[in-house]
């Protein structure tokens, strides 16, 4: 391999092993990574002259070939897990040196169709691997949304992590994905684990169970099904074969055993999750069904530091201090009890927000719900349900303690959550209140 400077990449020389290797399966054919650069260097000479490109692409490989394009340009890709109207016009008054990339003409100011697509054979530009490639935002779970950049260096140190972890360096497996392009975990199995490994990417993106079923059924080869736990639960659910998973990925929240045993079992495949966040990336793994402790990837460390716990090593390129509170045993694997802004305490008594919504959403008929704090100190909880307040009171009673009862129960349509499953916290927020109003 031709020398370098350590900052810069020559990405063809990387894969250039697997170059002539399928990349992804599209309707149009089997793209190869020579198609997929040639596609890149040549779009990349047609984009607008600016700093941001908002990728909004839905179809998976022309997410790839624009976020590829945009990097080749130098310009810094914004990834926003949310496209609602609203969302898209605050993000481009905060970077006002912006265009939308999309595949969808109605919501793009550059247009990338298969049609447009071509193919210039020219050397791949330099990476600059340590300079900002894209920025992703958080959920909005537990507040505004974070702007966090990540390189190429954090990107590809991540992936060969991963790849190594479940042994998939060398193995030719396609991938399918109903993970969004936009969010980190979509981000991170779509495109830089098929990229630094032999994978190929399956284009569909199929979000009903019985479309996942049948996108996995009529493919031959070997295939790994990446997804997240409202999907495979809806996915166990249904009454179909399941034909031949080499395995189960899930991220976004933890599984809890009892419900990854009938994933494993309906499907027929072992489930592994993933732990992660945007701001950290994935970097530990686990099989619930044989332990609940998570494995971090090699060289990565999770240690106490008098009540913070911090996260180094591998492509963690600076010191993490994470929000959640674990128990690391003497060979550094770790059990998740909580986050700490998760954590409430009433009457002297300790419980957890998710481990109440997780036991208040177990019960049967209630199709969503969650805790939040109320007035006085107690809890109040917001429900998709026909059960009446009384009939949710007498199923909560088996489980958690009298303190944490909620006082008041609102009934609604729906919860308000992203395409991930994780809810909206502005816009619950506007919920509650709405409710709260109604009720005066």
């Amino acid at each position: 391999m031709t020398a370098h400077n350590q900052h810069t990449i020559l990405l063809a020389e990387r894969l250039e092993k697997t170059l002539a290797m399928p990349f992804c399966i599209c309707a149009t054919g089997i793209m190869n990574r020579t198609d997929l650069l040639a596609h890149a260097i040549a779009l990349s000479e047609k984009l607008p002259d600016k700093s941001y490109a908002i990728n909004l692409c839905q179809n998976r490989y022309l997410f790839i070939v624009a976020y590829l394009a945009v990097c080749i340009r130098k310009q810094i890709s914004l990834l926003p897990s949310i496209q609602a109207p609203k969302t898209l016009l605050e993000l481009q008054e905060t970077y006002p040196d912006s265009y939308r990339l999309g595949d969808n003409k109605s919501n793009c100011d550059f247009l990338i169709t298969y049609d447009l697509l071509e193919k210039i054979n020219k050397p791949f530009p330099l990476i600059e691997i340590d300079q900002p490639l894209s920025i992703s935002f958080t959920s909005g779970s537990t507040g505004k949304p974070k702007a966090i950049s990540k390189t190429w260096r954090e990107f590809q140190a991540s992936a060969e992590l991963a790849l190594q972890r479940f042994k998939l360096q060398n193995q030719q497996i396609t991938l399918v994905s109903t993970v969004p392009m936009q969010h980190m975990y979509g981000l991170e199995t779509s495109l830089f684990w098929v990229l630094f490994s032999q994978m190929m990417l399956h284009n569909s993106r199929p979000f009903y169970p019985q479309d996942i079923c049948s996108t996995l059924n009529n493919i031959s080869t070997d295939k790994i099904l990446i997804s997240t736990p409202r999907h495979l639960k809806s996915c166990s659910d249904i009454d179909s074969d399941w034909n031949a998973i080499t395995f189960i990925l899930s991220s976004t929240a933890p599984l809890e055993k009892i419900l990854a045993i009938p994933i494993e079992q309906n499907l027929q495949a072992p489930l592994f999750e993933l732990f992660g966040s945007t701001e950290t990336l994935s970097f530990a793994s686990r099989r619930v069904t044989l332990s609940e402790k998570w494995q971090p990837y090699t060289s990565i460390k999770l240690i106490k530091n008098r009540q913070q716990f911090v996260l180094q090593g591998g492509h963690i390129t600076k010191a993490q201090i994470l929000d959640d509170n674990f128990s690391i045993d003497s060979n550094g694997c770790f059990t998740l009890l909580g986050r700490s802004a998760d954590l409430i305490k009433i009457a002297g008594k300790r419980a957890s927000l998710s481990d109440l919504n997780h036991r208040l959403t177990s019960i049967d008929s209630i199709e969503d719900g969650v805790f939040f704090p109320g007035n006085n100190e107690r809890l109040s909880a917001i429900v998709v349900s026909q059960l009446s307040r009384a009939e949710i009171i007498q199923h909560l009673k088996q489980s958690i303690d009298a303190v944490f009862m909620p006082r008041t129960i609102y009934s609604v349509s729906a919860i308000p959550r992203n395409n991930m499953g994780k809810i909206i916290k502005t816009e619950l927020d506007q919920l509650i209140q709405a409710c709260q109003l109604a009720r005066k």
